[in-house]
């Protein structure tokens, strides 16, 4: 009896340790195939220095001559940017940015998960395409945004967004570009700028050059009339 009991305990110490190899495997390979999906901007290498914002490189709303410059710094899994996207951005593409009184650059600032550096990948490449279509991206990736902690902002999610409501684009050029991530560099140029502005998180909005403590409408909009 204490002899199968003795085999009984080696037995289950040798399940518990299989499983325990098991999860490391697992875990290691997830590990792997997150590295190969999602880009990794820590491994990217720029020789630049950061000046401004680096208008010229950015996606823009409005009039690029105009003496009012708003700047967001966005990540697309952010559910606050999302609302930022709904509410605050109507109302000042409205008031300022179709009026021609101002101007508002796109910063990409990916930090909440992996999948976020997929997804500014991806609206860096539809916008080395065209301009509309990153807007049309912007737009649909806040609409359909998925939970923050589930990792939905996969290539197939954004290849189908990509099919679905921007159909006018190279996809096949798209898909090849995003693969060898092309434009890694400019997302990698947006977080030398969140590192030299000391941007905390997303959304962050600055006018003039000047971080606006309060990124509502209201507190965007006092920031404007009262520099």
């Amino acid at each position: 009896m204490k002899q199968h009991k003795r085999k009984l305990g080696l037995v289950t110490l040798a399940v518990i340790a299989l499983l325990a190899v098991g999860i490391v495997v697992y875990s290691g390979l997830q590990s792997k195939l997150a590295k190969a999906e999602f880009p990794d901007f820590d491994q990217v290498s720029v020789q630049w220095n950061p000046e401004g914002f680096n208008e010229l490189e950015q996606p823009y709303i409005g009039n690029k001559d105009a003496p009012i410059t708003i700047v967001e710094f966005s990540d697309y899994k952010c559910p606050a940017c999302k609302r930022w996207n709904e509410e605050v951005l109507p109302e000042l593409k409205q008031e300022y940015l179709d009026t021609g009184k101002a101007v508002l650059y796109y910063v990409d600032y990916p930090f909440l998960a992996p999948d976020s550096n997929l997804a500014a990948l991806a609206g860096e490449t539809l916008y080395q395409q065209n301009q509309e279509y990153f807007w049309v991206y912007h737009h649909k990736m806040s609409e359909l945004q998925g939970k923050k902690d589930d990792t939905w902002a996969t290539k197939s999610f954004i290849l189908d967004l990509v099919r679905t409501h921007i159909p006018e684009a190279d996809i096949k050029k798209f898909e090849k570009d995003l693969d060898s991530q092309t434009y890694s560099a400019n997302v990698k140029k947006d977080l030398m700028i969140v590192e030299r502005y000391q941007v905390r998180g997303t959304p962050t909005v600055f006018v003039n050059g000047k971080e606006v403590e309060d990124a509502s409408f209201a507190g965007i909009q006092a920031a404007i009339e009262n520099p």
